[in-house]
């Protein structure tokens, strides 16, 4: 099979806004966090409608200190998902705490609230929950599973800047968010991340472990003027392009509606999606999809495999244990997993799903109305029945 290239457009796209937004960092000779990064993080509370917002160099070092102002440390357990970013179950480790993996539910790729009430101990400290590429996890379900057993929850909210259930942004159903503001990312600075919370003691907890403030260990965690700066040019787009995307998603599920093979994820009821990347479901068991998604990449579209699983990391399966140690056989730690090697572990709906049922398409403007077009007659001769 061989096709044509499409002239995909790049994403991010930075314009005069964004020029004007570096330029003015430039003349206030004031590249450290000062006035745009405290706009900024003010903008982007109020945005998501959070009370607080503290701007970070990324999202990874944003749900370090979310672990650390909860608490979490040396034998404790912290809930995380089996399918996400490493960042979002490696955070544990930095708090020489122990991930404790839970499976997702097929719906939104989330968290499973059943198999999350089953992987709550006595040594559960906090919860990670990811929302996947800008679909809402099922965070009602989670949030009532986290109060009753008053553990703390961080909405790993990286693929969900605007995205909403009932009208109510993502990011502030838990106690603490993290956004990340990655190149790749929705909301694109290059590299930074922000986090928010209602809590003023969090809020306070964070401000001061990012910079060196507080009596514990603290780090170089800031963001950047220019970082700061670009996140508010990119905010006031946000909507508009957020559109777009919505957009984009309709028309691709629409188009390949008849596709016996793919079928294109839509958001619940009451849940607005933001489709940091639209997914398909490869819905059989079909030959040759690495050769495939090669050929349609070479063609120019975005489009591949989703991740790996987290339980089978060399992070959490390392062959030597590294010079810090390993938080499951530190003698503090009395729990469950201490001696059960993450790789064997069984999480039946991730391991369906990922990474050979489940690809992800970007659907980013400025592509559009005519691109997606394109994209679905290539996804149709590469993936038809």
């Amino acid at each position: 099979m061989s096709l044509e290239t499409i002239a995909w457009p790049s994403w991010p796209q930075y314009g005069q806004e964004e020029k004007e937004a570096v330029a003015r960092v430039i003349s206030s000779n004031q590249l450290f966090a000062a006035e745009e990064v405290a706009a900024f993080e003010n903008e982007y509370a109020q945005y998501i409608g959070a009370k607080y917002a503290c701007g970070l160099g990324n999202a990874t070092q944003g749900l370090h200190l979310a672990l650390a102002a909860v608490g979490v440390g040396a034998g404790d357990e912290v809930v995380v998902p089996a399918y996400s970013w490493i960042s979002s179950a490696s955070c544990t480790l930095m708090q020489n705490a122990v991930p404790v993996f839970c499976d997702l539910e097929g719906e939104s790729l989330g968290l499973d609230p059943i198999a999350l009430e089953a992987a709550i101990t006595e040594q559960t400290k906090a919860i990670v929950v990811t929302h996947m590429f800008g679909y809402p996890a099922k965070i009602r379900e989670i949030v009532e599973v986290a109060r009753r057993h008053q553990i703390a929850l961080v909405e790993d909210a990286s693929h969900v800047h605007g995205a909403t259930v009932d009208g109510q942004c993502l990011g502030t159903f838990g106690d603490i968010s993290v956004f990340s503001l990655h190149q790749r990312k929705s909301l694109s600075v290059g590299d930074g991340g922000i986090l928010c919370t209602d809590d003023a003691e969090i809020f306070e907890t964070v401000r001061r472990l990012r910079s060196f403030g507080h009596h514990e260990l603290s780090y170089n965690y800031r963001m950047t003027e220019f970082a700061a700066a670009l996140g508010r040019a990119g905010l006031r787009k946000l909507d508009a392009h957020n559109e777009v995307r919505i957009s984009n998603a309709k028309l691709l599920r629409d188009l390949l509606s008849d596709n016996d093979v793919l079928r294109v994820r839509d958001v619940r009821m009451g849940e607005r999606g933001v489709y940091y990347a639209a997914l398909l479901d490869v819905m059989v068991d079909f030959p040759d999809v690495d050769q495939r998604l090669l050929t349609l990449q070479q063609a120019g579209l975005p489009i591949r495999k989703t991740w790996s699983l987290l339980h089978k990391h060399p992070h959490f399966n390392p062959v030597l244990p590294p010079a810090r140690g390993l938080p499951w056989e530190n003698p503090t730690y009395q729990g469950s997993h201490k001696h059960v090697p993450y790789a064997e572990q069984v999480m039946p709906a991730a391991e369906y799903y990922c990474p050979d049922r489940i690809l992800e398409f970007y659907v980013h403007p400025p592509a559009g109305e005519a691109e997606i077009k394109a994209a679905v007659s290539y996804l149709e001769s590469a993936f038809r029945s």
